[in-house]
């Protein structure tokens, strides 16, 4: 399988369904411990298995951070390579639909502000932004006054962010 630079792999947790250019339902969605995270050095234990021509992709989440990870096997669970993250989002079919949807909005359209940080957990949020910054990042988007420094100290780990949970901040 060539995993293409400009790909975005998606993944519905609901319906253990990945999509890549076809959904792809899970094969299995056994949870076992499949390796180590590459952040926060804690278990990543498996979503699902899918099956793809002649190879396997096992997605899998951090117990500790949350992060989302894809591992390619060939047929002999030789292992082939990783999606990178950035290629990997969290993205989450929308009701009634078997098309993944970037946070459950049309394709082509982005959230932003307000809207965007209530769709994100709050647990991802605080894995990266300490509680002040969350509290300055979300009245900067409800058009109130915030606390200057705590929202650019959280304008600083917007990459990183993005980096492991796939969503673009902009407030």
């Amino acid at each position: 399988m060539n995993i293409p630079d400009t790909t975005k792999y998606t993944y519905d947790h609901k319906k253990k369904t990945l999509h890549i250019e076809h959904q792809i339902p899970a094969a299995e969605s056994e949870e076992n411990e499949v390796g180590t995270c590459s952040k926060c050095r804690s278990p990543i234990v498996s979503l699902s298995y899918h099956a793809i021509d002649k190879e396997f992709i096992i997605v899998g989440k951090c117990t500790k951070c949350g992060k989302l990870t894809a591992n390619i096997y060939d047929q002999d669970w030789n292992w082939v390579s990783e999606i990178p993250n950035s290629h990997f989002s969290r993205y989450v079919a929308k009701a009634g639909t078997s098309t993944p949807m970037k946070n459950e909005v049309e394709e082509g359209q982005q959230l932003s502000g307000l809207e965007l940080l209530e769709s994100i957990p709050e647990k991802q949020l605080h894995t990266v932004f300490s509680s002040t910054e969350i509290t300055a990042m979300f009245a900067r988007a409800k058009g109130e006054s915030c606390v200057r420094q705590y929202l650019y100290n959280a304008r600083k780990k917007y990459q990183k962010f993005e980096d492991i949970f796939g969503f673009k901040i902009e407030v």
